[in-house]
């Protein structure tokens, strides 16, 4: 009696070990096509984070955009994430325009990202722009506003010594 108690409990674990324990992956999604980094765990987490994000209950509809770039779709919007690892430590970094939609008063939709390096972003839309430094550890990344909204048609300060144009 203990024997088969013992047996199926072994069986039970071994279908978790295997990912068989009812975690949900899309099985419309080739992972082979998603990049070096990405595996059913990471594509599971990246799914929940999108939906929440996203306000999204419909399957959403992932793009590899290279370079561990994701962009998912659905429910007339989308998002675009980015996976960074370190020393095997993975995390999400969100999309700047969640922070930005907030940040400028404007849709997502309607915002443009221009990434000025692997860790600042510029957002504009809507006749404004803003400058987001990507914040956090491996333990979760987030978007600070780097810089004040400005008006798209100010022009930027003149630097200090520069000469006054004449009218």
């Amino acid at each position: 009696m203990n024997l088969s108690r013992l047996s199926m409990l072994g069986v039970s674990v071994a279908f978790l070990v295997a990912g068989c324990g009812g975690s949900r992956v899309n099985s419309k999604v080739d992972l082979s096509t998603m990049g070096p980094s990405i595996n059913a765990k990471r594509y599971a987490n990246l799914e929940k984070i999108a939906a929440k994000d996203l306000k999204c209950t419909e399957e959403l509809t992932p793009t590899y955009l290279g370079e561990n770039q994701y962009q998912l779709s659905g429910c007339n919007t989308e998002g675009t994430y980015e996976l960074r690892c370190k020393m095997g430590q993975c995390t999400w970094i969100p999309d700047v325009r969640a922070r930005a939609q907030f940040d400028l008063g404007c849709e997502r939709m309607q915002l443009q990202v221009s990434r000025i390096d692997p860790v600042t972003a510029g957002v504009t839309g809507c006749g404004k722009r803003a400058t987001y430094r990507s914040i956090g550890s491996v333990h979760g990344m987030t978007w600070s506003l780097n810089s004040p909204v400005a008006e798209e048609d100010e022009a930027p300060p003149a630097s200090p010594g520069a000469a006054p144009q004449a009218e």
